[in-house]
């Protein structure tokens, strides 16, 4: 199966200057952003019903970083970042399935907000990694059923202002990975599938939220996979056992019963050692060729 998926990929990509008929494209950023470049001048010229882009992977990551850049992370060049989102507004009308990447953390949030407010009339699937805003723009993908978002260590008011069924009405299916020392967004979940114990975890959190949190009226299952702890200290250690003890009782209840929402904890990731861009790009690939993906309840 893999050897068939990545010879459809590789020959996808290799006729995209002459027809830009990909149906599966991936589109690595490498030292300078020379791919994404290419890629965004080539659909810029060519017509848009010739435009039959269904399966996207795109990231501003070198898919072989030099050994050097294993803390270091450079700064992706403006162009690139342009021509990222220009990709995204080309081949959004056919788009079934996006995975999008933006690892510079000082501009993810920007990106992956424009990514937000794009249309996607047809999206079906998509994963985000970086440090993600919530979606707001009503409907913007309205029949999208999966969600992974990874790369935002705690996103405490994810589910209040009811911003992610405005962008995502279709929704059934939430992962969220990478959280860390997120005791408020452990006990804003608490509230949201176990209700009657949701004062005891305002007061338990020692925050009050002061607007409502809602889960999409479609969500069926709901997954967290925890982040490796990344600062090692007395107060990391209680806030990662506060946060595992809500998870873990939420693990242990949730199950969907009557119709309600399934949650599942999964283990910890590993440390992240630059691996995170292959990671999520194996896990796209496994989707194309009709596996789990990150959908799988294993870490």
């Amino acid at each position: 199966m893999w050897g068939k998926v990545r010879s459809r990929i590789a020959s996808s990509l290799a006729v995209l200057p002459c027809h830009c008929g990909a149906t599966y494209l991936p589109v690595d950023g490498d030292r300078r952003g020379g791919q994404i470049l290419r890629v965004a001048a080539t659909l810029e010229k060519t017509p848009s019903h010739r435009r039959r882009i269904r399966h996207l992977f795109i990231s501003d990551a070198p898919s072989s970083p030099p050994p050097s850049s294993k803390h270091e992370r450079a700064d992706t060049d403006p162009a690139v970042e342009t021509a990222m989102i220009k990709i995204l507004h080309f081949a959004a009308s056919t788009l079934e399935s996006l995975a999008f990447l933006a690892t510079t953390p000082w501009t993810s949030t920007c990106l992956i907000s424009q990514l937000f407010r794009v249309s996607f009339p047809r999206l079906l699937e998509l994963a985000v990694h970086g440090y993600y805003p919530f979606p707001s723009a009503s409907k913007s993908m309205p029949a999208l059923q999966r969600l992974h978002l990874s790369g935002n260590r705690n996103p405490h008011g994810l589910f209040q202002l009811g911003g992610l069924e405005a962008s995502c009405p279709s929704i059934s299916r939430l992962r969220i990975s990478g959280v860390e020392r997120a005791v408020a967004f452990a006990h804003e979940l608490d509230g949201l599938l176990q209700p009657s114990s949701s004062p005891s975890a305002c007061i338990a959190s020692g925050r009050q939220a002061f607007f409502a949190a809602t889960l999409p009226k479609k969500m069926r299952i709901l997954m967290v996979q925890p982040a490796p702890v990344s600062v090692k200290s007395v107060r990391s250690a209680r806030l990662t056992k506060d946060m595992m003890h809500v998870l873990e009782a939420l693990d242990r209840s949730a199950k969907g019963e009557d119709g309600g929402v399934a949650f599942h904890v999964l283990d910890e990731q590993d440390v992240d050692d630059g691996s995170e861009t292959k990671r999520l790009k194996a896990d796209w690939m496994d989707r194309l060729g009709g596996g789990e993906g990150c959908w799988a309840l294993r870490s």
